[in-house]
């Protein structure tokens, strides 16, 4: 199969971007932004949310109190959450107007926020993934988005070291990616408990905090971290995982779940491009048949198609994490600064789009404004 039809990536060059990115522009113009955490670039860095028009515009930006990971923005209002990184002491929300900054919400005292959040498909609340420290296991926050992020209650993940969560099935259902592994903020973000990791993918019924479905890799990768999930177009999720206990062996780092639908399926990659990833998935995003999945690590995105999970194609981002639905394929931003899109063909050379005052952090969500 060509390069074209493998949709493998597409660099853009900073001389021809307005040429190359025509559609990403004419979608922006229609109102779609892309949010992104950041560092500065400098020796003491200051940190922040920006909003980004998809052809290296900076909307505007918006400091955080630290470090901050992913965003999730409100699905009724032009407002946004931006989420510390793990372990978490904080969550903010931002208008998407103009980028002014909210209350900062701190975590209670017996929990510490992981990541990533989701809000309830009305907006009145916002579910947020976060470590129950004294009972060493995942919980979900609760919090009223209606009254100022006051949070009204919590509800088990049925797991261990939950990362990323994602509303589904009409707002009924949360997936929850449960890393498996157990930290505390004694020692931050050291893993206390590899040679026992649990990781798994838990299905949470919203009224109730049941527990619906709970699916885990083969016995052979128990070794592996799943973390990143990303919504699927047939209700179903793709994963990525990261290798918290190297037994020396390539090991599979993607695939897909339908919940109740018995096993994951997972992806085939080519041993060559699979060796490249080093254990490691930072982000997973899928639209229009495919899913990327990127690895900082070893500086690649790799694109499979999302009902047969047959590899399509790979691209070099050095420290590329970052990625968001885009046109045909998907935008990808970088620690150093850089903004590629990736999976539309078809290839061109070039170094990518570099803005220098930016090192952009591991999660990237498009809205429409």
């Amino acid at each position: 199969m060509d390069a074209t039809r493998r949709g493998t990536l597409l660099l853009i060059g900073g001389g021809l971007l307005g040429a190359l990115l025509g559609p990403a522009r004419a979608e922006t113009a229609g109102g779609t932004l892309f949010l992104n955490a950041y560092a500065t670039a400098a020796a003491s860095p200051d940190y922040g949310v920006a909003a980004l028009d998809g052809v290296g515009g900076v909307r505007f930006t918006t400091p955080t109190p630290g470090r901050a990971h992913g965003v999730v923005p409100h699905p009724t209002r032009a407002e946004a959450v931006a989420f510390a990184r793990r372990p978490g002491r904080w969550f903010m929300p931002l208008s998407l107007v103009d980028g002014r900054p909210g209350p900062v919400i701190r975590a209670p005292d017996d929990r510490r926020f992981t990541g990533h959040g989701a809000f309830s498909t009305d907006g009145r609340l916002l579910y947020v993934a976060e470590d129950d420290v004294p009972r060493e296991t995942g919980s979900i926050g609760i919090y009223d988005a209606m009254d100022g992020y006051r949070r009204v209650g919590a509800m088990p993940t049925h797991g261990l070291g939950p990362h990323e969560l994602l509303m589904i099935a009409d707002g009924t259902v949360l997936a929850v990616a449960n890393g498996g592994v157990i930290t505390h903020p004694d020692t931050g973000r050291a893993k206390l408990n590899l040679d026992e990791m649990d990781s798994s993918i838990t299905y949470v019924e919203v009224a109730s905090g049941k527990l619906l479905d709970q699916v885990r890799l083969p016995e052979e990768h128990a070794n592996l971290g799943i973390r990143h999930i990303a919504a699927l177009a047939d209700g179903g999720i793709a994963f990525g995982a990261q290798d918290e206990r190297p037994v020396g062996m390539l090991q599979p780092l993607t695939g897909t779940h339908r919940p109740g639908g018995g096993a994951v399926r997972l992806f085939e990659t080519p041993d060559d491009e699979l060796s490249r990833f080093e254990g490691y998935i930072g982000s997973v995003a899928a639209d229009k048949g495919k899913v990327a999945a990127s690895s900082p690590k070893g500086g690649i995105i790799g694109l499979w198609d999302d009902a047969t999970g047959a590899w399509l194609g790979s691209g070099a981002l050095p420290d590329g994490c970052g990625i968001a639905p885009d046109g045909d394929g998907f935008l990808a931003s970088s620690g150093l600064g850089n903004l590629r899109t990736v999976g539309a063909a078809p290839d061109l050379p070039g170094d990518g789009l570099r803005l220098a005052d930016f090192r952009w952090d591991n999660h990237m969500t498009r809205f429409a404004i």
